[in-house]
């Protein structure tokens, strides 16, 4: 029989929240200093949609007081809608208390600890309500060759490294050129076909995560040209209608570049398939008649 993680133990079964929608949901991680916290920040300021933040330290999340609606010692509520959770009672008590919001949030996003395991926390991506959209891990430049080169840290972060779909070469700006590729190839050197972004002007790393949110239920909207200046977004049209195995193919034809790709496909019966890529993750899966919309073009972001 196969082994049951606690994680999985403790999640319980019921009655699916908010008539079968599931909230796409991101797990960020990385090392202890690595700016996890800081991109949410920049996040937070920045999306116009509502989302909620799972986080261990909701005091770490330092948002300007004028963007507040109302906070208490283990939730943060802001005017746009979001919300920021504390899980000092556990992960599972967070998830539950965002079920019981009469709306859903748009996308879920849960800083791990900079020890924890991302395998650790996958279950709960998938618990009711919610899919996994993708896990995104940062590697501070400033430190991550040192680290990995380090006996004693190296199988720590390997466990962080290895499970990711996408690694953001974080605090960028603070090194030499040498010194970022250096960081970029020791990534590469644990997982030779992970995805690695150059958080260059610290900017990119938090538009990543927006890219993953819903906006006014169109599951491919991207947030507005200003916020896209790093990136190169192209639309692919879709064929109608067309089969899950053949949109696969289409994506793995993608340019190597490809960090982030949505689209709504018309599939069989007039059925809806939601196409989804966050790094290496490619995922081709059929939509519930709960988040159902019309057939969209695929849109593909690259760096």
């Amino acid at each position: 029989m196969a082994s049951v993680s606690p994680a999985e133990r403790d999640i319980e079964e019921g009655i699916a929240p908010w008539d079968g929608r599931r909230v796409p949901m991101t797990l960020i991680g990385g090392y202890l200093g690595s700016g996890k916290t800081t991109i949410l920040n920049d996040l937070l300021r920045k999306t116009e949609r509502p989302i909620a933040v799972l986080v261990n330290d909701i005091g770490e999340i330092n948002i300007d007081v004028r963007l507040l609606k109302r906070r208490s010692s283990d939730t943060m509520e802001l005017t746009d809608g979001c919300v920021c959770c504390s899980m000092k009672e556990g992960l599972g008590a967070a998830l539950a208390e965002l079920r019981a919001r009469p709306q859903p949030p748009d996308h879920v996003i849960i800083e791990l600890s900079g020890v924890a395991d991302p395998t650790q926390v996958l279950p709960w991506s998938n618990s009711d309500g919610f899919r996994l959209d993708g896990v995104i891990v940062l590697a501070d430049a400033t430190g991550v060759t040192q680290q990995l080169n380090d006996e004693r840290l190296r199988p720590l972060l390997e466990r962080q490294i290895t499970p990711a779909d996408l690694v953001v070469i974080s605090k960028s700006e603070l090194v030499t050129s040498d010194e970022r590729e250096a960081a970029r190839q020791a990534v590469l050197r644990i997982s030779p076909d992970m995805p690695v972004v150059d958080d260059l002007d610290g900017t990119v790393a938090s538009t990543l995560l927006d890219l993953g949110t819903r906006r006014a239920r169109d599951a491919t909207a991207i947030p507005p040209p200003t916020l896209l200046d790093p990136h190169q977004t192209e639309l692919y049209q879709l064929p109608r209608p067309t089969t899950s195995a053949a949109l696969m193919e289409l994506i793995e034809a993608l340019p190597g570049d490809v960090v982030r790709a949505k689209g709504i496909a018309e599939g069989p019966d007039d059925s809806r398939l939601l196409i989804q890529v966050v790094g290496r993750r490619r995922r081709v899966m059929p939509l519930p008649r709960a988040e159902d919309q019309d057939p969209t073009d695929l849109v593909v972001i690259r760096l």
